[in-house]
């Protein structure tokens, strides 16, 4: 399973800077990007405890090079239903849209 790392942001711009940086810095697949409230966005990615540090590391100072880092948190060891709840789809969402723009 790995770890969980989840980073919240707000804006798109922010977001996606910040997702853009933890997926080119490390071994780390997005799992889920959600919009939690009017303005407030979260994405989330999982892989080995190391890449996941690396991952929001670097997407944190992403952000708050480009908008407002909320929050920023690493999970070494989750629970199978911590996980279960960040899987809505997105990370299908998220593939289906790079290999359309390919």
């Amino acid at each position: 399973m790995g770890a969980i790392g989840i980073l919240e942001t707000r804006g798109v711009v922010a977001l996606a800077a910040g997702i853009e940086a933890m997926m080119k810095t490390a071994d780390v697949e997005t799992v889920t990007v959600d919009r939690v409230s009017s303005g407030y966005l979260a994405a989330a990615v999982r892989g080995s405890l190391a890449a996941v540090r690396q991952a929001i590391n670097a997407g944190s100072a992403a952000v708050e090079q480009y908008g407002e880092l909320r929050a920023a948190q690493v999970y070494p060891k989750p629970h199978g239903v911590s996980v279960g709840l960040l899987e809505n789809g997105s990370a299908d969402r998220l593939t289906r849209a790079i290999e359309a723009s390919s």
